[in-house]
């Protein structure tokens, strides 16, 4: 098993500048994707990472989306030769002094998605509190089952064959629908996953890049698309429940 840390970054360089050195503590090579900044952003991040080679940069032309900068560095972190892959988010809002508990739960368990399941502090907009009480709710109906108990944590360890596996086998958003869905179609392939309590703070000159109407009407579709196929799969999801309880 080896392990390497995936972080999708985009204008975040100010953040991923003092949460560097918590990251280089961790020992573990880093593969930091930069999703189209541009070309005065991505220079500040060449620069930090400049005397580090275990840091590996690898950069999108144009922005693709969050989703799709943790999927391109999960298949560059399988070409390297690592097995698992750690997400974290370039601002720095992930506690590292959990990686290690990810790690150690991941080795128990080398074929299970490991995730981070938050909770918060007072810095945490009540908005996105609310918001992730709703994404639980429909994930649990999507997946017929409470297998998920936090579906937008991007704190997660990936073994990447059943990443790979969920990929190909089903479409996966690009962007912030990513981090759900994932976990959605990792029920519908009955991948295991382990959630684990880990604290996320949100700093006070974090840069959003959530826009309210264009990706929350994002996630309505994602839901009406999760919920079609949920339909589709109702048999098998029922089957499955009734043998969890069962065992």
């Amino acid at each position: 098993m080896k392990y390497c840390i995936v972080i999708p970054h985009y204008k975040h360089e100010k953040l991923f500048a003092a949460f560097l050195p918590k990251l280089l503590n961790l020992e573990l090579p880093c593969i930091i994707v930069d999703d189209g900044s541009g070309e005065e952003s991505l220079a500040e991040l060449a620069a930090l990472l400049e005397d580090y080679p275990d840091c590996h940069l690898v950069k999108h032309q144009h922005n693709r989306g969050k989703g799709a900068a943790v999927k391109t560095g999960c298949f560059y972190a399988s070409a390297m030769g690592f097995t698992h892959a750690l997400q974290l988010d370039a601002d720095g809002q992930h506690d590292v002094n959990d990686v290690n508990k990810l790690v150690k739960c991941s080795e128990a368990n080398p074929h299970s998605i490991i995730c981070g399941q938050p909770f918060f502090d007072e810095s945490a907009p009540l908005i996105r509190r609310y918001g992730r009480k709703i994404t639980d709710f429909w994930v649990a109906f999507e997946t017929f089952s409470f297998a998920i108990k936090d579906g937008l944590c991007g704190f997660r360890i990936y073994p990447l064959k059943e990443f790979e596996d969920i990929i190909d086998r089903y479409y996966v958003g690009p962007r912030m629908d990513f981090d759900p869905e994932l976990l959605v179609k990792a029920v519908w392939a009955n991948v295991d996953m382990k959630f684990l309590p880990t604290k996320v703070v949100y700093h006070e000159n974090a840069v959003s890049h959530f826009n309210y109407i264009r990706d929350n009407g994002m996630m309505i579709k994602l839901h009406v698309r999760l919920i079609a196929g949920m339909l589709l799969r109702l048999p098998f999801l029922v089957h499955n429940r009734v043998k969890s309880v069962l065992s």
